[in-house]
């Protein structure tokens, strides 16, 4: 590298990047623990023969390669900082030192290239202590390149070190990492970048405001050179002063009026005002998916503001900015901005894949706008629930006999019906359950209505049984084999059903499964197959198909699952089976 006092003299100006590039260790941004490292190896004289520093651009991996290269050979080291004042600092800064190679990967990637090198190393240093070897960019090196480095890198010659950096680590050889000691170089933080940004304001007389540096180390994502380089062109743009609309206007970013003009729209409910927004935006030529990225940082911000006790501690942003936006969120609970902050997320994959951007920006925004006239969740349980109330209360029960039939045969139905599996307990009314009713048992019937309320998906299995038998201390729940999978799923709630039994009755209940299959639910008496046949009006013969009918097992079953009757059985031909194929 040439020194930048010979260089700024030579050309007039030089680049910030370059002018305010790190001379030392301590001068390093945002790498403590590499730094550390080096250092401490410096120190105790535990050099390694090859490193190998990753990470993204402008993080300061070759930088610091160079400073190892001058605390090594510098007049006063081993040191874990160069002077920069000796022959050798002076050399390796002007890049005079015949022992300090650095070369680029993209450029010298070839097989030819490295046995050049390894011709060139094969002696002692003739000058410096060591002998450094940078490549930059070393991912770019060929195959053959880098099987030809191997050898040399697993035993290379006395006192010659070698660097290497990369951008795409992933693409180096195992075989080549495994030979060096691998550094991680992270990204700079906004809060590092603009500490070092300020330095280099005040150093060299500039007035830039807080939000023009928040927009600079923001568009850096994390690289110092690329924000030093940022800077430049800001000065280039509006001189020494340098406020927040230059900023804005040189970096691309969207004006942050036009994010609160439309979350205010949204907040308010003010649907019109969003398809004169969405027109500034197009007409100004934003690109819409970009901005919509902005208006959920937007939201972030303002739900941050409701929330942190100290928002300005994590928002980079003028203090007359926060307190417009604590009185945008003063009405607001925090849930509610965190279900904008929600809705406008689930949206934005919506907007990446649409091909019509701007309708879809345009529709998803005006329902952010009729997003406070949505119910919660809880309500509208809280309102189906006293809806079903209101049904049970007035709807009349399916044990009550509730027919075309005059109210006193209901009456002596009841009373001549009693239920098919009640033993030891008296029948009662299903008005004493709530409106539930589903086995004619007060105690079974108030176990069930739990169970809808509790478990809902258990309540059919329980009422599909067979047979229910009450007795003094137990509650026997019957299965017939052919429906031993109910069982199967009951047996696996048999505790919580117990802990119901006892709760309700003070009994326990019991799991059986009868010896024979019974032909139809005993808890609710139910016309059998056969009685469910309709009257067939073609004679004799339709009778006779039906009797065929009914002895098919399958059929019974059909039939007896959904408490059908069988009006009359149709043959298929052969021309309906092969359009059916």
């Amino acid at each position: 590298m040439t020194n930048p006092a010979t260089e700024e003299n030579k050309s007039g100006y030089l680049v910030l990047a370059r002018k305010y590039r790190p001379q030392t260790f301590g001068e390093v941004v945002g790498q403590e623990a590499v730094v550390r490292t080096l250092q401490n190896a410096l120190k105790e004289n535990r050099v390694a023969h090859a490193y190998l520093f990753s990470g993204m651009r402008g993080v300061g991996k070759t930088t610091i390669a160079r400073i190892l290269a001058k605390a090594l050979n510098c007049e006063k080291g081993p040191t874990p900082e160069p002077c920069n004042s000796c022959f050798m600092c002076q050399a390796i800064n002007e890049e005079k030192l015949l022992d300090f190679i650095e070369i680029d990967g993209a450029s010298n990637r070839g097989i030819e290239d490295v046995k050049t090198l390894r011709e060139s190393v094969q002696y002692e240093p003739m000058h410096s202590r060591y002998r450094v070897i940078i490549i930059d960019e070393v991912h770019q090196l060929s195959r053959d390149a880098f099987n030809a480095l191997l050898k040399t890198l697993e035993e290379p010659p006395t006192r010659t070190i070698f660097i290497f950096a990369t951008t795409e680590f992933h693409k180096v050889p195992r075989t080549i990492v495994s030979r060096c000691q691998h550094f991680v170089f992270k990204k700079l933080s906004v809060r590092e970048i603009i500490a070092h940004l300020k330095f280099i304001a005040e150093k060299e007389g500039l007035k830039v405001s807080d939000y023009s540096l928040k927009l600079v180390a923001e568009a850096a994502d994390g690289s110092l050179r690329d924000a030093e380089t940022l800077l430049d062109q800001l000065i280039s743009f509006a001189g020494n002063e340098i406020n927040d609309r230059d900023a804005e206007t040189v970096l691309g970013v969207i004006d942050r009026n036009l994010f609160q003009n439309l979350a205010e729209a949204i907040l308010q409910g003010q649907s019109d005002e969003v398809f004169v927004q969405v027109e500034a935006l197009v007409s100004a030529g934003y690109d819409l998916r970009y901005f919509y990225s902005g208006l959920i940082e937007f939201f972030r911000n303002l739900l941050m503001v409701k929330i942190a006790r100290r928002p300005e501690d994590f928002l980079l942003v003028p203090e007359e900015d926060l307190e417009k936006w604590r009185q945008m969120v003063t009405d607001l609970k925090a849930e509610e901005l965190l279900r904008y902050l929600l809705v406008l997320q689930e949206g934005e994959s919506g907007l990446k894949y649409s091909s019509q951007p701007r309708i879809f920006l345009e529709a998803w925004l005006i329902k952010l706008c009729y997003l406070p006239h949505l119910k919660r969740v809880e309500k509208a349980l809280e309102e189906l629930e006293s809806l079903k109330a209101e049904l049970k209360d007035k709807a009349p029960s399916k044990n009550s006999g509730y027919s075309a039939r005059p109210a006193e045969y209901r009456t002596i139905k009841q009373q001549a019906s009693p239920s098919p599996y009640q033993k030891n307990e008296k029948p009662v009314s299903a008005a004493k359950n709530n409106g539930f009713s589903a086995f004619g048992n007060e105690t079974v019937d108030q176990i069930y209505a739990r169970l809808v309320k509790e478990k809902p998906t258990l309540a059919p299995i329980f009422k599909i049984a067979s047979r229910v038998e009450v007795e003094d201390r137990k509650i026997k729940l019957i299965y017939s084999p052919d429906k031993k999978h109910f069982a199967a799923l009951i047996e696996r709630d048999l505790a919580f059903l117990n802990r119901l039994s006892i709760e309700v009755s003070s009994r326990e209940l019991e799991l059986e499964i009868a010896s024979k299959p019974e032909s139809a639910t005993e808890l609710r008496p139910q016309p059998k197959a056969e009685e469910r046949v309709a009257q067939p009006s073609n004679g004799p013969t339709a009778n006779g198909e039906v009797n065929s009918f009914l002895q098919d097992p399958k059929a019974r079953a059909v039939l007896e699952t959904f408490k059908g009757q069988v009006v009359g059985v149709k043959k298929r031909n052969n021309d309906d089976k092969n359009n059916k194929s």
